[in-house]
């Protein structure tokens, strides 16, 4: 037996109130707009907008619903922990969090970083200058992108030098740029940045996705299949553009 580790594409329910017959009409809108991408689509729910609400939601009603409308209920994340044990007996996964500052932890580290700083600068004529980080910020992939196979470019922009399949996908939590012809699925700016844009030199994708926003290309209206294209988000509608040369 070999368990191998691999990046899978979940969709995630950001819950935003506790109305889960709402929750259920949205849902199903949703689905219904892409119903060859959400059809048994892979949900993690995240209560992090719920805030005390979440002591009180239905999580049961939450798994029949989502069943009911052909997705499938993973985990739930960013909730107490005293509500472990009703969620695993109701069938779900208790989904780690991400371990991500809020806005006040920031400042304050800013703030200790700052002051230990100016009290070096007192006790030393001469401090020595602090290393600079440098964060990996592209990923760089120089062959075919063959069908079946998923590639994700965690908090970086992605470059493919060679074409993408049909039934590949490709992922980035920044942009995307595609010197081939650009098949398959792409998703960029997979953990939101509205900012991520895709760039391609031949647009043939089944699917382009930016921060959530999806759209399938041949319900789209563009006259921009096969040729140099941009892709990007401007409020909830992804615009396709002809990339300049």
């Amino acid at each position: 037996m070999n368990l191998k580790g691999e990046m899978s594409m979940l969709n995630v329910l950001h819950l935003e109130h506790t109305d889960v017959n709402a929750i259920a009409i949205e849902l199903e809108k949703k689905r219904d707009e892409m119903p060859q991408f959400f059809s048994q689509s892979p949900i993690v729910v995240d209560c992090s907008l719920l805030g005390e609400a979440v002591i009180d939601f239905d999580f049961t009603a939450l798994k029949n619903a989502l069943i009911n409308l052909g997705f499938i209920p993973v985990g739930v994340r960013n909730h107490p922990a005293t509500l472990n044990a009703s969620l695993a007996n109701a069938g779900w996964a208790v989904m780690r969090e991400s371990l991500k500052p809020s806005a006040k932890e920031t400042e304050s580290s800013t703030s200790e970083e700052e002051d230990s700083s100016n009290h070096d600068a007192v006790e030393s004529q001469d401090p020595q200058p602090a290393p600079i980080a440098v964060k990996f910020k592209s990923l760089t992939v120089d062959r075919p992108v063959r069908s079946g196979q998923q590639i994700y470019a965690a908090d970086s922009d992605m470059t493919v030098l060679a074409q993408t399949s049909a039934g590949s996908e490709i992922m980035a939590d920044g942009s995307i740029h595609v010197y081939g012809p650009l098949r398959g699925r792409v998703l960029a700016g997979a953990m939101g940045n509205e900012s991520a844009r895709i760039f391609c030199q031949s647009l043939q994708a089944e699917l382009i996705a930016i921060a959530g926003r999806y759209q399938l290309l041949d319900e789209s209206d563009t006259d921009l299949i096969g040729k140099p294209a941009m892709i990007k988000l401007s409020g909830e509608k992804l615009i396709i553009e002809p990339l300049s040369a």
